[in-house]
């Protein structure tokens, strides 16, 4: 298996409008019209249900709806159908994906493919999963770099990269950051804090972090890599002799993130659900959000009614320190049960969504298909101006090596790999209440650093260079 991997320059693609997405939420059925193929029905189970709900929207009295006519994948997927005479029936999943693991771990037939939304180690894909095509066929379509970033087993892939997106920056309310002064993110990490001040000096959340569930966390791995200045930061821990002691990459960013949780840049409320949390942002009560670029569409869907959705822009993080980078991450990844009965008809829905640039802007991505001519969405543009003037540089991540299972392994044995514990232990030991007595927090940093070096010692593994 490989891991997901950064994308080279964007320059040259074209910029259009953005029609935008909402809503992860959800387990609902629909079906595509039309007679069912010779294969039957094709069934989906997706994480992005507003892809066949509709985006969720608000209107002037704050009531939330779906709209159908931005269902588009529904849409897209009814061509599809009239092409094919195949059938699509689709399913939503939340949250909780282990519904998926368990129907795959029983090879249930009535899921044939799924968005991957969640986790999946290197013995799930070779296990559960059904071939999609040889790595030397993806290259051909896909191209070698992206290819290194799908899963791989002896030789094929087990889920396909369709697209292409940027990773993590920062998504924000552009009204917020000029009621405080500013016109864009400022460059450097100085007198980005300076601004994040200001803005909780007038009564505004700085930064949505939605610390009510464990996967926002995720976001401090990549980030590493900007404090750091390399691919690899979150798995060259390996090479660090207190990986989680601010001296090092991993160790400064969650530092840095709970150094921000001390001055009260994160909301003090807690989000009962993400849709919530986007909504802060959207409405003006929260400046911006730190993650993907697959937030922006859902944010920008979500301002009311009346409000200007050009005022949510996304942009680079700061300058940490080494550099101002943005990640170029492959996006919209699909894998086929092993047990699906339609294996070849669920091949050739993918084969037919990776030919289709107009819908992967609208939902956020950029086309990567080497039969196509790519389209980039919109609110990329800034960024795109950016690194085309050497303002910031894209981050490419290496492909999937040892020492990205052998750190993985360190931190399972450690107990501190699932829901992200190596950064949400220590973030949550400081107390506001008690935003100076930084203790609670040394101490559980001593702990994960004793960890992750016994299990390191254990195991007999170290970083090596490729």
């Amino acid at each position: 298996m490989r891991i997901p991997r950064r994308l080279p320059a964007l320059a040259g693609f074209v910029l259009i409008g953005l029609s935008a997405l909402a809503g992860l939420t959800a387990c609902n059925k629909t079906q595509s019209q039309g007679g069912q193929g010779a294969g039957g029905k094709l069934v989906i189970y997706t994480h992005q249900t507003q892809l066949f709900l509709g985006d969720e929207k608000k209107d002037a009295q704050g009531n939330t709806y779906r709209d159908p006519s931005t269902a588009w994948q529904k849409i897209l997927t009814e061509q599809f159908t009239k092409e094919t005479g195949i059938a699509v029936e689709f399913v939503g999943y939340g949250s909780d994906s282990n519904v998926i693991k368990q129907l795959l771990q029983v090879r249930d037939p009535g899921l044939d493919m799924f968005s991957v939304g969640m986790t999946l180690t290197n013995d799930e894909y070779a296990k559960y999963m059904a071939p999609i095509m040889s790595v030397a066929e993806a290259e051909t379509l896909y191209g070698k770099e992206l290819t290194a970033a799908m899963p791989q087993v002896e030789g094929t892939l087990r889920a396909l990269d369709i697209a292409k997106e940027y990773g993590e920056g920062l998504t924000y309310n552009e009204a917020v950051l000029n009621a405080a002064g500013y016109e864009a993110i400022p460059p450097s990490i100085g007198e980005f804090e300076v601004m994040l001040q200001k803005i909780k000096d007038a009564g505004i959340t700085p930064i949505v972090l939605h610390r009510v569930e464990n996967w926002p966390l995720s976001v401090l791995g990549s980030i590493s890599n900007y404090v750091g200045g390399r691919t690899d930061s979150f798995v060259k821990m390996l090479d660090d002799p207190e990986p989680f002691s601010e001296a090092y990459p991993v160790g400064k960013t969650i530092k840095m993130y709970t150094q921000w949780k001390a001055k009260g840049f994160f909301e003090q409320e807690v989000y009962p659900d993400f849709g919530v949390a986007m909504d802060a942002v959207s409405y003006g009560r929260a400046g911006m959000m730190l993650f993907g670029s697959w937030v922006i569409p859902q944010i920008i869907n979500r301002v009311p009614e009346g409000g200007r959705p050009e005022v949510i822009k996304f942009d680079a993080a700061p300058d940490f320190g080494k550099g101002r980078y943005i990640l170029v991450n492959p996006a919209q990844r699909y894998a086929i049960n092993a047990g699906s009965k339609h294996i070849e008809e669920a091949k050739q829905y993918l084969d037919f969504l990776a030919r289709q640039p107009e819908y992967l802007a609208k939902i956020g991505c950029i086309a990567i298909h080497k039969d196509v001519t790519p389209i980039a969405p919109g609110h990329f543009s800034l960024i795109q101006g950016r690194v085309e003037r050497g303002e910031v540089q894209q981050i490419i991540a290496a492909p999937l090596t040892q020492n990205s299972i052998d750190n993985d392994e360190v931190l399972k044995d450690a107990n501190l790999l699932a829901d992200n514990k190596w950064a949400g232990l220590p973030f949550d030991a400081l107390d506001i209440t008690k935003s100076e007595d930084w203790s609670a927090y040394n101490q559980q940093i001593t702990r994960e650093n004793e960890l992750y070096n016994q299990y390191r010692k254990e195991r007999g593994v170290s970083y090596k260079s490729y």
